[in-house]
């Protein structure tokens, strides 16, 4: 019985020490299972003492895996996967949580008045909604300013550079310059890391836009949006947010659409592009652009 007890506390530590190892942190790896960093710690050791192993060289408060905590974190990785895939196998409903990312702008005015559907379809799946960063800057191609171990799938905007990250493409960017039916404004708005693309627009397009410097700028396209219905002036914002706006006419456009040469994508890591949760909401969100 006590050997029983010894392998069933090797084995539950097992998950702790995966979390460990991905995240390179004791501190990151206890947030994930809702322990304090010294509870986690105190685990990584009893598993020390219960295999007669040092897993982790300790210095001030950095980690580094040992070899023997290299072999044993790559078996438990595996025997994690091989639980995990058994479990989805048996399971023939969508359960648990899925976490996803997305651009705030993204997630207020396009995705949430859609996700009702999916979630209909899947009653037995949490779905978590959480913002990620943005970095638009032409000088900085696809960054990834998430943490992909800590997210399910990611919906943001880019070009497809994201080599480390399975990415499926969902549909390109178009850009349009829109204003109130119920105000006459010219003054353009701006957005605070799209600084070029009011000029591209104009170039593309010949749409004659007042192109003095903005009195307002802003860091979200879902505040421009809000500022264009209020009457603050005209501004240019990735079609797909207005879509909406445009045909009940709480918003025209000044001009027509134009190509950004940017795309939106639905972007997971390899192993949790495998989750059937992440497959069913790529595959949902892929088809779900102009149904609302």
């Amino acid at each position: 019985m006590q050997n029983d007890s010894r392998k069933l506390a090797i084995f539950g530590a097992l998950p702790v020490l995966e979390a460990a190892v991905r995240h390179n942190s004791f501190t990151k790896a206890a947030r994930e299972f809702g322990l304090t960093q010294s509870a986690l710690s105190r685990r990584i050791q009893g598993l020390e003492r219960d295999l007669g192993v040092v897993l982790f060289a300790r210095r001030g408060r950095s980690i580094t895996l040992t070899e023997d905590g290299a072999r044993l974190a790559d078996a438990a990785r595996a025997s994690l996967e091989l639980l995990e895939n058994a479990q989805h196998q048996s399971d023939a409903s969508l359960s648990g949580t899925l976490t996803v990312g997305v651009l705030p702008s993204l997630a207020s005015c396009w995705l949430i008045p859609r996700l009702s559907a999916f979630c209909a379809d899947h009653p037995d799946l949490q779905v978590r909604i959480e913002t990620i960063d943005a970095d638009f800057r032409d000088d900085h191609k696809d960054p990834v300013t998430w943490d992909p171990s800590s997210l399910d799938v990611v919906v943001t905007r880019g070009r497809g550079g994201w080599r480390s990250l399975v990415a499926t493409k969902l549909f390109d960017e178009a850009m349009i310059a829109v204003r109130s039916p119920r105000f006459d404004t010219q003054a353009r708005l701006g957005h605070s890391t799209r600084t070029g693309a009011w000029q591209a627009y104009i170039d593309e397009t010949g749409v004659e836009i007042n192109l003095s410097r903005p009195a307002l700028v802003f860091e979200h396209y879902f505040m421009v949006r809000e500022a264009v219905r209020v009457g603050n002036g005209v501004g240019l914002l990735p079609s797909v947010l207005v879509e909406g706006d445009l045909k009940t006419g709480e918003l025209i456009a000044c001009g027509p659409p134009a190509s950004s040469g940017a795309g939106y994508y639905a972007l997971s890591t390899d192993r949790n592009s495998k989750r059937p949760a992440t497959t069913a909401f790529i595959n949902w969100i892929s088809t779900v652009r102009h149904n609302v």
